[in-house]
């Protein structure tokens, strides 16, 4: 198959976005697929529209590029949407709109949580669709035994590319606050790595710049357990890759957290969180060898996106032909033309 991803690559420190497009790149390539970023192949059988949005810093393209494309190029390409994102993660007020949007142009929609799901069925249905969480690279993230040494500091820690606050950071704060007391610092340690807000500081708490791939697992391995106060999460790759490097979780109720993480770690709030923090530590032995079931890793999560690009392949021409899109009018058309030239 001849394919496109429509996200950009960056190299370094980035989010778990584009952990996910390179995971997923790789292992199509492995299954000799022709990958590509972009719409200038002639020939595609598949589009993975990956987000609508114009000011997306890594879209390569939007559902209108891939309406001109199958209009004016080639009528025999699939598509596909990932849903990854929604107005509820950044208290943003259009993102959902536009997805539903773009929604109209794909022949088959992937959510990578129940929770997304369920919120965005509040505005239409999804027959062809599947959940597919994210999963972690094992390359860089993957588990080890481990235990608390006598006399040592129970070490949390966190990682975030995202600096917005929706990530938990006033739980990060809360923490920091508590470390000013004597006896709660002799035996936790707390370690943020990645971006924080810039309106925020910590006293007590250690930072470390952003990490990736190797360098971020190694890090994350120096800890005991993991903890995440990300609210309205759609779907985050941090909690997974902490879990698969053998830390359980500490995480809240919210977005996606406990389909994640439920039965690797425990869950807490903002009035309980010191006691769960203590009741993780009196039960970690058994909380540790939980982790190494944990299965929401790279390869089972290509595995179902290169299952569904092959069954929609296989089914190509049914799926063309019960299609009923509509058509975008010619001012939105002119208007993602001006977009393009300008950007």
């Amino acid at each position: 198959m001849k394919i496109s991803l429509g996200s950009k690559i960056f190299k370094g420190p980035w989010g778990g976005g584009n952990n996910f497009v390179k995971n997923l790149s790789n292992y199509l390539k492995k299954k000799q697929c022709s990958v590509h970023f972009d719409l200038n192949e002639k020939d595609l059988d598949l589009i993975l529209l990956t987000d609508p949005r114009k000011e997306s810093q890594s879209a390569c393209y939007n559902h209108i590029d891939i309406y001109n494309y199958i209009n004016k190029v080639n009528s025999n390409v699939l598509v596909v949407h990932r849903i990854n994102e929604c107005d509820e993660r950044k208290n943003t007020k259009n993102v959902n709109k536009q997805i539903i949007n773009a929604n109209q142009f794909s022949d088959f929609s992937i959510f990578i949580s129940g929770w997304l799901k369920n919120l965005y069925t509040k505005y239409k249905n999804f027959p062809n669709s599947k959940i597919i969480y994210n999963g972690a690279n094992l390359d860089f993230f993957f588990n080890k035994s481990r235990n608390i040494e006598k006399n040592e500091k129970f070490k949390l820690v966190t990682h975030h590319w995202s600096n917005s606050k929706n990530k938990g950071f006033h739980i990060y704060k809360m923490i920091d606050e508590k470390l000013d007391n004597e006896e709660f610092n002799k035996k936790i340690m707390f370690t943020i790595i990645g971006n924080i807000p810039k309106d925020m500081q910590f006293k007590n708490i250690k930072h470390i710049k952003p990490l990736f791939d190797k360098d971020l697992g190694d890090a994350l391995r120096n800890n005991h357990a993991y903890i995440t106060a990300s609210t309205n999460e759609p779907g985050g790759n941090h909690q997974n890759e902490g879990i698969n490097c053998g830390l359980p979780a500490l995480y809240i109720n919210s977005g996606c957290m406990k389909e994640y993480c439920e039965g690797f770690g425990i869950e807490y709030n903002k009035n309980n969180l010191f006691n769960k923090i203590f009741e993780m530590i009196e039960n970690y032995d058994v909380l540790n060898k939980q982790t190494f079931n944990y299965s929401l890793n790279q390869s089972s999560m290509c595995a179902q996106y290169f299952e569904v690009f092959t069954k929609l392949f296989n089914n190509k021409h049914n799926v063309i032909h019960n299609r009923n899109w509509p058509k975008i009018k010619k001012f939105e058309l002119f208007k993602n033309k001006i977009r393009k030239i300008i950007n």
